[in-house]
């Protein structure tokens, strides 16, 4: 599993970038989640996604059972990326990949920020829902109405599609368990949507660094449906600690900032 292809795709931005953003998906999802993203992005940044087995270009290869060698191969995967500084931009799920990943780089992340996900126990459980096939039909339902797609038949195609690989992905958060102790020593910002039932809650005992929470009107794919608002935070929140690398530049929709929490 530990073999470097595929298991990043590029999504946009040049060869050689002044920041590397690495999307990590959450649960059943894969590099389309990020299609959003890359309008809201200054040109220099390059944004590129995690790719697991099951979905994407992958979609014929076997599910992942082991989040020890799924963590391995995305470590490998960003450690071979080029010298521009890292921003690891982990959503629900991905977020605990994202901690993980982060704070096993060769070369440490400039920031983590994790979105709709709380922070897990140090030495904890995931703190993810175990599969249940009603209920997670129900919840990928909505999720994809939300995202706009209405038509019946393709809804439920869809559905039954991403049900396996969210299933599978929910195994892996199962076995897993959080650090007992800090792995990070760069900022950390957590966004949460108003809509997703999470409090804020910043990811403090992961990271020697700041970690702040921030609250946006939304629901729990945030980064799709506020795009604009939650990358003009995290960029400007990331100027600091990019500065001495690089220019993080002025971009589109950078005018509003949400609230911290």
């Amino acid at each position: 599993m530990r073999s470097q292809d595929n298991w990043l795709v590029t999504l946009s931005g040049p060869a050689e970038p002044d920041v590397e953003l690495v999307m990590v998906p959450g649960a059943g999802d894969g590099p389309t989640t990020a299609r959003t993203l890359p309008p809201y992005l200054p040109p220099s940044w390059r944004l590129s996604s995690v790719c697991l087995p099951g979905r994407g270009q992958r979609f014929d290869e076997p599910l992942p059972d082991d989040p020890r060698a799924v963590i391995d191969s995305v470590v490998d995967a960003v450690d071979t990326l080029g010298p521009a500084p890292v921003v690891l931009l982990g959503h629900s799920l991905g977020a605990l990949w994202a901690l993980e990943t982060g704070g096993r780089l060769a070369r440490p992340p400039a920031m983590v920020a994790t979105v709709a996900c709380a922070p897990p126990e140090p030495g904890g459980a995931s703190g993810m829902e175990e599969p249940d096939d009603t209920e997670d039909r129900l919840f990928i339902r909505g999720l994809l109405v939300d995202q706009g797609l209405t038509d019946p038949e393709c809804l439920d195609e869809l559905v039954e599609l991403t049900v396996p690989v969210f299933h599978a992905d929910l195994t892996l958060a199962a076995r897993w368990t959080a650090p007992e102790r800090p792995v990070l020593d760069c900022p950390v910002v957590s966004y949460y949507a108003s809509q997703d039932g999470l409090a804020p809650a910043p990811w403090a005992r992961h990271t020697t660094g700041s970690a702040e929470a921030v609250w946006l009107e939304g629901g729990h794919v945030v980064h799709q449906e506020r795009p604009a608002e939650l990358l003009a935070d995290l960029i400007r929140r990331a100027s600091a600690c990019l500065a001495p690398h690089a220019s993080v530049g002025s971009h589109p929709g950078a005018g509003s900032h949400p609230r911290a929490a």
